[in-house]
């Protein structure tokens, strides 16, 4: 597989992100529309969330917001020359772990939508909320796969190489 696919398939990862996150962040900052009226915050301290996730959902800052700006980085890592001096493990074992959950959850949750199955545990969610967040998971699991595949099967760059 050449660097070309793999830039291409991190960029995909990337760009599935995007709508997700935006919908995501507009919500944290108080936006309704696609999910059910109420207190987003109020529901995830109900519901026993960490406090420190319900602080940032209070601010405006989602948490699978972080998780997203995470994933892009593990992909720019992956395609990108600076994250070849990053041992290929600490890439590879959350990269691989990625594609393997995420790319299967995302696309039921697609199916699930169109289907009419709610998002959340709350009845009100848009079938288009599961359609973005299933895109963003499949999305960013196939990437990380083929980005995964591209960086295991990579020479090592010059400069590893002993001689």
């Amino acid at each position: 597989m050449n660097t070309r696919t793999s830039a291409a398939a991190g960029l995909v990862g990337v760009v599935s992100l995007v709508p997700y996150a935006a919908m995501k962040t507009y919500w944290a900052l108080g936006g309704a529309a696609g999910r059910p009226a109420g207190d987003l915050a109020a529901e995830m301290e109900a519901n026993g969330a960490p406090g420190a996730l319900v602080w940032m959902e209070r601010h405006g800052l989602d948490f699978t917001v972080v998780g997203a700006v995470a994933a892009m980085a593990l992909l720019a890592a992956l395609v990108l020359p600076w994250g070849r001096r990053v041992p290929r493990g600490w890439l590879l074992v959350p990269g691989w772990t990625g594609a393997v959950l995420l790319t299967p959850y995302g696309l039921a949750t697609m199916v699930a939508a169109v289907s009419g199955f709610t998002v959340g545990d709350t009845e009100g969610w848009s079938p288009w909320v599961g359609v973005v967040g299933g895109a963003a998971f499949a999305g960013l699991g196939a990437a990380l796969g083929v980005c995964c595949l591209a960086r295991r099967v990579s020479p090592p760059p010059p400069s590893a190489v002993r001689t």
